[in-house]
């Protein structure tokens, strides 16, 4: 068995995950990817086959088996001036790496790694400045470079400098792709970060090589039972059977809170119920002059074991009373493709292909409903124009966590200056929805901590279910609009898929109504 960069990447994560992977294949393919995950690893792909066009001349290495080991060799004795995807194996180790470049003068290669990710993280959906990249992924950046330059010095290829290539944020496309340095790609010079984590780096590879050589399945629990819900590996239910699929780990923003986490676990602490009412379940205040933040988990908590939701009134009402009518309910659904389609995108920039209104005009008038679909061209201006036409100079806009919306429009009074007046009019007349719950005005058990969309409406708006709808999320919707635009769906499934996009578009703004309407009928 040879450990592959992935696999040591997954073991720094949890090494009993990649242990089941490796050893326990069927089970592990119980826990199959969704098609959008599938489908970001084809982007992945698309990434570093773009990236090669900064590289001419390059020789391809295809497979990894012996004739692709074979090759690689020759193109390295060759002092090849470009190898994409050479293969290298040890004993214990087998790594792909996706650029190697001659270096004359230090007769010896420069090693590039590509990542599909950005040079920033997402957007800061408050203010729509990037996020600088979290030290986290980073450090996953260079252990993964530092394996490979590892696998390399063990094979006796000399290696001199270490370099990330990846998508830069700032980079707006005008016209073709630019390829110029620190255009579409920016390459950092890693060197003096991966010869300093090298040797550690090394250790752990033989750890990891030691680990998962090991025919026992290893003992529960797994590092990720430390962890919130939504940072569990993929084999989490299989390695940790006793945990139940509503724990502790289920706290609202447990994984902000490792130690409390933890000393809830090592009391053998693994339901709500049991979870003790005391001051741990208290918000901290970091600074002195900051305001608390809400309590939360105290009120999960406390509802789990009363079973009764959590109601202030006079809230509820002084948030519907700040609404104005007409009320227009608007959901957005979008594409961040990594490599920006149309002029005037950047990276990851999200494509505005669809939305759904319903406009309530006054309180007894009937609903009425707006969408549009598109799936050809850049649907920017088309998708403003439209929403212009029916949403009036006055009226409250809502949505359900509203920081993305108008994190969208922002970016669309850019593509469409034109409308910049009434976009910024529509960012400042929304109104979240979600503050209701996540504010703790109207807290229920069956929310379980959380405030999104799907948990409440499953309680205040049960004859609404997404259950029923062939699309049931964004992660869908994005995948819809790829394979039609990508022409993997045509004729008749593509007019079946669009019909089941529209449907689901329009159950989130229909969801939000029924969920509006509640509250309403509460506050009277």
């Amino acid at each position: 068995m040879k450990v592959t960069k992935t696999d040591f990447i997954l073991y720094r994560e949890c090494p009993n995950n990649v242990w089941v992977k490796l050893h326990q294949p069927k089970e592990y393919s119980k826990f199959e990817i969704s098609e959008f995950e599938k489908a970001l690893g084809e982007m992945g792909n698309d990434v570093e086959e773009l990236a090669r066009v900064m590289f001419p001349e390059g020789k391809m290495v295809n497979g990894r088996g012996e004739e692709a080991q074979k090759y690689t060799q020759k193109l390295i004795a060759e002092k090849t001036k470009v190898i994409f995807q050479a293969v290298f194996i040890t004993d214990k180790f087998l790594v792909a790496t996706d650029v190697l470049k001659w270096n004359e003068s230090a007769d010896a290669y420069d090693l590039y790694e590509i990542k599909m990710s950005s040079t920033s993280d997402e957007d800061d959906e408050e203010d729509g400045k990037p996020k600088k990249v979290s030290k986290k992924k980073e450090l996953q950046y260079e252990n993964d470079i530092a394996f490979q330059v590892n696998v390399l010095l063990m094979c006796n290829v000399p290696i001199r400098n270490k370099y990330l290539v990846r998508l830069n944020k700032g980079y707006v496309k005008s016209g073709p792709l630019a390829f110029a340095p620190n255009q579409l790609f920016i390459i950092e010079d890693k060197t003096k970060e991966i010869d300093n984590l090298a040797p550690s780096v090394l250790i752990e590879m033989d750890e990891a090589s030691l680990f998962l050589s090991e025919k026992e399945t290893p003992t529960a629990p797994c590092p990720c039972h430390y962890k919130g819900r939504s940072s569990h590996c993929t084999a989490f239910t299989y390695i940790n059977p006793s945990v139940p699929s509503y724990s502790v780990h289920d706290l609202n923003r447990i994984g902000n809170s490792k130690k409390y986490l933890k000393e809830l676990l090592d009391a053998g602490i693994l339901t709500i119920d049991k979870v003790p009412i005391d001051d741990r379940l208290q918000p901290q205040k970091k600074k002195e002059d900051e305001e608390a933040a809400k309590p939360r988990k105290l009120n999960q908590v406390m509802m789990y074991k009363s079973q009764e939701p959590i109601i202030d009134l006079e809230a509820i009402k002084a948030e519907l009373n700040s609404l104005t009518f007409p009320l227009y309910f608007l959901d957005y659904e979008t594409f961040p493709t990594a490599i920006p389609i149309f002029d005037g995108y950047h990276p990851y920039q999200h494509i505005v292909f669809q939305y759904s209104l319903h406009v309530l005009k006054d309180k007894n008038a009937p609903l009425e409903h707006f969408e549009l679909l598109l799936l050809h061209g850049d649907p920017a201006e088309r998708i403003v124009k439209s929403l212009r036409s029916h949403i009036g100079d006055t009226g409250s806009i809502i949505s359900w966590y509203k920081k993305f919306e108008n994190s969208r429009n922002r970016e669309l009074a850019s593509l469409v200056p034109l409308q910049f007046e009434f976009l910024h009019s529509v960012i400042d007349r929304t109104y979240d929805l979600m503050d209701i719950v996540d504010n703790q005005y109207y807290v229920h058990p069956g929310f379980k901590g959380s405030a999104s969309i799907k948990k409440v409406q499953t309680v205040l708006a049960p004859d609404l279910s997404y259950k029923k709808l062939s699309v049931q999320n964004g992660t869908d919707a994005i995948e819809a609009y790829r394979q039609i635009t990508a022409g993997e769906l045509t004729g008749e499934l593509a007019e079946e898929k669009k019909r089941q996009m529209l449907e689901y578009c329009e159950y989130d703004t229909k969801v939000m109504y029924m969920i509006w309407k509640f509250f309403t009928k509460l506050a009277e």
